[in-house]
């Protein structure tokens, strides 16, 4: 049985190759460790469907796997027709089909199954039930049988995390990727209104620090890579965790340099300063807001002295320190961007990274506001929030975030701001950016 694994064509304005898809060399390998050989992974993330097309022609995959992120679901939805055209059987998993999968189902006939959540284990007993020609419920599938929707049990999250084999990257020129990912825990203790990590990944699970360190030894070895970025959704969780992994990074003596994301509240100063022994070089804290209001509003559960405490200890230690900025949110005001704007002045954050708030299935924004399901089978892909501000006011702001990092860090910050804000012009969508004018 032959495998094709396919990361598609990302939303529009993004940049292709920012990393591997890790999902996917996941998969890979926990497939080729049951034996199943004959499984590939094709980063499309800049192929046009007829390339897609032309390589699945190629290989000629009894199964198509396809990985599927809400504003990028039209171009997976399209490998997934082409492939139903080729004869295969196709598969689409993510997050966004693990909270839409009845729609999915419900409106394109070129999705045979839906795999919800963690897919490792569940799609090695999928490929097994077909190898054997049947089509059986197994718990986190959703499948389309003889025009029937049959729902799996849910399956129960991998508890033992170090079970699962690394990623596999070999089918991949690690050479164009600007990062390296690697992932030491799933899920996220916390559930803001923007985010679904807590309802797709569940409570936070980590892996052993010997087993990371294993990872990282052997991605050196065998890929040559010495930089690395952390996936993790809160990397800090646990303070005695990060302890004892940076002291065994300092034991192993492997030189690496690595970045995370965390919360304000979840580091030190000797925390940091371990960290940065052990080759931190970088942390993004999603900050969202200075506003003490906007924080209630998005169950953010921080407060304003404990991010002044986290980005003043960052400067202390010499790690690089990310402010991220969410505008947009309910109850969003000029006032509250101005109480961001002077947190900010406090901060003095390394770079400061703005987005404006987008609505995602799966989320309790989502389900506090009542969206209809019909949307996501439109054209569009992205369903912003605007019941705060308009669109371009949003984006505005946006640009005048980055024009005030640049002032509070001279020379450094423009630089800075020509580096991450043109990626950033790039992402807006251009009927936007000719709005902003």
């Amino acid at each position: 049985m032959r495998i094709l694994l396919v990361s598609p064509k990302f939303a529009s304005g993004w940049k292709p190759y920012i990393m591997p898809p890790i999902g996917l060399c996941y998969l890979k390998a926990s497939l080729t460790k049951a034996g199943f050989k004959d499984t590939k992974v094709l980063d499309a993330s800049n192929y046009s469907i007829k390339r897609i097309k032309r390589e699945i022609e190629i290989y000629r995959p009894d199964i198509i796997g396809v990985t599927c992120f809400t504003e990028a679901r039209h171009n997976a939805l399209d490998v997934t027709r082409v492939a139903k055209e080729l004869g295969a059987t196709t598969i689409l998993g993510g997050v966004h089909p693990t909270f839409m999968y009845k729609q999915i189902l419900d409106n394109y006939k070129s999705v045979d199954i839906v795999v919800v959540g963690e897919g490792e284990e569940t799609i090695v007993e999928l490929a097994k039930s077909l190898v054997r020609g049947k089509w059986e419920s197994i718990g986190g599938l959703v499948l389309r049988y003889k025009d029937q929707i049959i729902v799996g049990s849910e399956r129960e999250r991998i508890e033992d995390l170090d079970s699962i084999p690394y990623p596999d990257y070999s089918d991949l020129d690690l050479k164009r990727y600007d990062e390296f990912p690697i992932l030491t825990s799933r899920g996220c203790p916390f559930q803001c209104v923007f985010c679904s990590a807590r309802a797709c990944w569940g409570n936070w699970r980590h892996r052993s620090v010997p087993n990371v360190v294993k990872e990282l030894g052997y991605s050196v070895s065998r890929y040559g890579r010495k930089s690395f970025i952390i996936t993790d959704d809160i990397f800090s969780a646990s303070s005695k965790r990060v302890e004892e992994l940076c002291q065994a990074l300092v034991d192993s003596k492997l030189g690496i340099k690595w970045k995370i994301q965390t919360r304000v509240d979840s580091v030190t100063l000797p925390l940091l300063g371990l960290m940065k022994e052990a080759g931190c070089t970088g942390i993004v804290f999603g900050v969202e807001s200075g506003s003490p209001t906007i924080l209630k509003n998005l169950n953010k559960k921080e407060d304003i002295e404990s991010v002044v405490e986290a980005f003043t200890w960052c400067n202390q230690v010499g790690i690089c320190s990310t402010f991220n900025v969410l505008i947009g949110a309910p109850g969003e005001t000029v006032e509250t961007l101005n109480e961001t704007r002077e947190l900010i002045r406090r901060c003095r954050p390394s770079i400061v990274s703005t987005a404006v708030l987008r609505v995602y299935p799966g989320t309790p924004l989502w389900a506090q506001e009542e969206y209809s399901d019909d949307w996501l089978l439109g054209g569009g892909e992205t369903l912003y929030y605007t019941k705060a501000m308009r669109l371009n006011e949003m984006y505005r702001h946006s640009r005048e975030m980055r024009m005030l990092q640049a002032r509070l860090n001279g020379m450094k910050g423009y630089l800075n701001l020509i580096k991450f804000g043109m990626v950033s012009l790039r992402r807006i969508p251009s009927k936007v950016f000719r709005s902003i004018g």
